[in-house]
This record gives C-alpha cells, structure tokens and sequence, in this order.
C-alpha cells in the first residue's frame, strides 16, 4: 500500500485560518484516510499541519488553503513534478481540503486512466478512458468525522457497469457507470475514437475539447475546459446551503 506525507497549510493572504481549526481538520482526515480510503483504494497518508512560515519538508504534499480560486484549483504539480493541492477557505473548507486530500491521493500525478462505458447516451456501446478523480462525481455529498465534515468519494466499483451498490462511500449515487452523475458533479474522459476530451459538466452538459498529445492529462483537461468548469475544485460554490 503506497502511503505519503501531507501537510496543511494556511496560504490565505493573513493567514486567518487557526491553527487550531487546521489540526481539528487534519485529525478528522486522518481517520478518513486511515478507516474509509485505504480499504477502498489501497493508498494511505500522514496528515499534518504545518504554521504559514514553516517550511515544506522534503517529499511532503502541500494543501494550500487559500483566499479564491481565480485560476483551475485542485491538485497540480509543483517544478519538481510533485503533487500539491489548493482549497478555498470559507464555511465547507473541511469538505474542500478532505476532497483535493482524496483526490491526490488516489491519483497524485493525475495520469490515472479506467476503462468503462461512455456515460453520454448517444454512444451506449462505447468504451473511454475515465480520469480518476474520486471526489468529482459525488461532490455534492459529505458526512461528518468528530464534527468534521469531509468529502464523499467514489469507490473502484463505480467504474463497473455490473457492480452493485453502493459505489461511493455514502451510497448516494444510483449505481455504477454508464448512470449519469448527480447535477453539480463532473465526469472527464477520453474517448479513443476521436482522441478528445469529453466532460460531463455541472449542468449535466456533454461537452468535449482537443486533448494535448504529451501534456499531463489532468493539467491539460483542466486547461482545454477552461471556464467551462471554474467551479470544479469550489466547494465552497457547489455546496449553496
């Protein structure tokens, strides 16, 4: 079982999250991570907390918690090619950190493809290549750790189109793909027969973007959609209560 380092960090222009607030955060995603994802996806983490002047130690994951998210948010790779992640602080920043946590987690470089059935209706007997983006189809969803509020996720089964549920941690989708994802949720995909990306957005919109041959797929899907999906890494924008 892989397991990483992850560090919490306060990167808002005053750092006005406490510190206190990032720790109760981190220890709630440390049961997360250690009782719901490991069993499910095989990976695993050390979650800690570092003060806005600390350094990075060398091979830990950064979560940056910052003001907004003027550019694509989600997990990225630094210069060194390492992962690292950006959630916007505000009242759901706990469902934020927890939904990049998962993420990067399961797919930290953002190349993780799985095959399934196209989820768009005009092509019921087609197989793509789903990015795996475990907190994408059921952001809309969140449950509660020691008073923590923290993201639903996918599970492998979500993929199989014979799978029984559930097929997310909460159980709250209807099944398995090629079923269409909750409204504010998103799929991505390439499709090998035209070799473009295919996004089911917010909206429940099939739309599709040119894919850049060499490129890192999550870096290009999240280029190539561009304003299409800026709400993609918000939680604070999905979740409206």
């Amino acid at each position: 079982m892989n397991s990483w380092k992850v560090a919490l960090i306060d990167s808002t222009t005053d750092a006005v999250v406490p510190l206190a607030q990032l720790q109760q955060i981190a220890a709630a995603l440390q049961q997360q991570v250690d009782n719901d994802l490991a069993s499910t996806w095989g990976v695993r983490a050390d979650i800690s907390v570092l003060a806005p002047e600390d350094a990075v130690p060398p091979g830990t994951w950064p979560i940056k918690v910052i003001d907004s998210l003027p550019d694509a948010g989600g997990v990225h790779l630094d210069d060194q090619g390492l992962p690292y992640a950006e959630a916007v602080n505000g009242p759901h920043l706990s469902i934020s950190i927890s939904h990049e946590l998962l993420e990067m987690l399961v797919d930290p470089w953002g190349n993780r493809f799985t095959p399934a059935a196209d989820v768009n209706p005009n092509f019921p007997d087609r197989q793509v290549y789903y990015l795996v983006e475990v907190g994408d189809p059921c952001e809309v969803s969140s449950y509660v750790i020691d008073d923590v509020q923290v993201s639903d996720f996918i599970l492998p089964s979500f993929y199989d189109p014979n799978a029984a549920r559930p097929v997310d941690f909460l159980n709250t989708l209807a099944g398995p793909l090629p079923l269409q994802v909750p409204p504010d949720c998103y799929l991505s995909w390439i499709d090998p027969v035209d070799g473009k990306w295919h996004q089911q957005t917010a909206d429940g919109l099939f739309v599709t973007a040119d894919a850049t041959p060499g490129r890192n797929p999550r870096d290009d899907r999240d280029s190539v959609f561009g304003g299409d999906d800026t709400n993609r890494h918000n939680i604070e924008a999905v979740y409206k209560d």
